[in-house]
């Protein structure tokens, strides 16, 4: 199967052309570098009403979720993948419906055949080298800039990936990409090696949390892995319904605080 940048950019922000309207701008490749990626930050921080820099890291570890999604995608239905190195992306913020958005611009899109051989063989060096070498680099260097364990960073994406691999599925309209998007997750969240990540454990590798959902009465969603921050914000937010940090009687008040929101909008229309 081909490549469908027109999906990438409609699903995940992952587009092939730059923005003249952005925001910001920045090639990738300079991310790692503290000063220049606590630019960006600052300017992020600015635009999500964010406290302090803290909340403009977890926000920011967040939209890079779209990128392993895209990767996933690559390698579960398509017959090769574009290179998703920092060298080769650029990062813009745009605003999209008065929001800010993360958009990032694949500057050679050129698709590159995947190797030959049952995809066992190769699929731990892809995904391994693209947590090591785009992803590591772009956590780490946003926890020395805000002082967040990096793995409150890491935390930020689980469950935006699968998210985001269920909703290219059902874009796609064809069921026959369910099962192998789910099992690439699988490799991915479950067998791929915690070394690439320097980290003791895969972050991706979560011990579930499951608890009531408001917005789907009678059916169960999973708690956050890990808090980001939304609390810090000015935007009246407050703490996210499935924030790990909610007590159990908080968590209640916040999902009959949701329901009642959601009764009164019915109501009003």
């Amino acid at each position: 199967m081909d490549i469908d940048f027109g999906l990438l950019d409609r699903a995940l922000s992952i587009v092939t052309e730059e923005r003249a309207d952005a925001l910001f701008t920045i090639p990738a490749e300079r991310l790692p570098d503290r000063e220049q990626a606590e630019q960006l930050l600052e300017v992020y921080r600015e635009q999500i009403k964010g406290k302090d820099i803290q909340v403009a890291a977890t926000y920011y570890a967040a939209c890079w979720r779209v990128v392993p999604a895209a990767l996933l995608y690559m390698v579960a239905g398509c017959d090769g993948g574009v290179d998703f190195s920092l060298k080769n992306l650029t990062i813009q913020i745009g605003i999209v419906n008065d929001y800010p958005r993360f958009f990032f611009v694949i500057k050679d899109s050129a698709k590159n055949a995947w190797p030959t051989g049952d995809i066992s063989d190769w699929r731990e060096e892809v995904l391994g080298a693209f947590i090591r070498d785009t992803l590591r680099p772009v956590m780490e260097t946003a926890s020395a800039i805000s002082g967040l364990p990096v793995a409150q960073l890491w935390g930020q994406m689980p469950l935006g990936v699968e998210f985001y691999l269920d909703y290219l599925g059902k874009q796609m309209g064809d069921p026959s990409v369910t099962e192998p998007f789910k099992e690439q997750y699988a490799f991915f969240s479950r067998v791929l090696d915690a070394q690439w990540f320097g980290l003791k454990r895969n972050p991706f590798d979560l011990k579930e949390t499951w608890i009531d959902d408001p917005y789907r009465p009678g059916e169960m969603t999973r708690m956050k892995p890990t808090c980001c921050l939304a609390y810090r914000t000015d935007s009246g937010h407050g703490y996210c319904y499935g924030c790990p940090k909610l007590s159990k009687a908080d968590r209640e008040a916040k999902r009959k605080e949701l329901v009642a929101a959601m009764a009164a909008k019915e109501k009003a229309t």
